[in-house]
């Protein structure tokens, strides 16, 4: 169950780069995989260790979804203020807790990039 949880929170967090999970395995706690982007030959290897609350992983893939419906991310970067980020998703329900663990989590958060079985970047966003 932790597993899909992981995996759809990754998804999501991918579709903010515009990139989509093509393939992956599970080892433990950590998930190797390669992303790619529509219409583009560029794939990315990746390793992600979870180590998260499911709660807090499933506020973060709520608000990535959130960002991408609204097209607030440009690139990595949140496009509006984040106290606009929070008066926003206070209007569509979300606490003000809720949305400051979620976004405090997301903006803390990377997934390693993997080139020639090296760390060399990661996937994060910011404001």
């Amino acid at each position: 169950m932790e597993q899909i949880l992981v995996l759809k929170f990754i998804r999501s967090f991918f579709r903010l780069f515009q990139a989509h999970l093509e393939d992956y395995k599970i080892l433990d706690k950590s998930i190797l995989g390669i992303v790619g982007w529509k219409n583009e030959e560029d794939k990315q290897s990746f390793i992600y260790t979870n180590d998260y609350d499911p709660l807090l992983l499933t506020k973060s893939k709520y608000l990535c979804d959130y960002l991408n419906a609204q097209n607030l991310i440009n690139g990595d970067q949140i496009i509006i203020l984040e106290t606009e980020l929070i008066q926003r998703l206070n209007l569509n329900g979300w606490s003000e807790i809720d949305a400051m663990e979620a976004i405090n989590f997301l903006c803390q958060f990377d997934i390693k990039m993997i080139d020639n079985s090296e760390e060399t970047d990661s996937f994060f966003v910011h404001f």
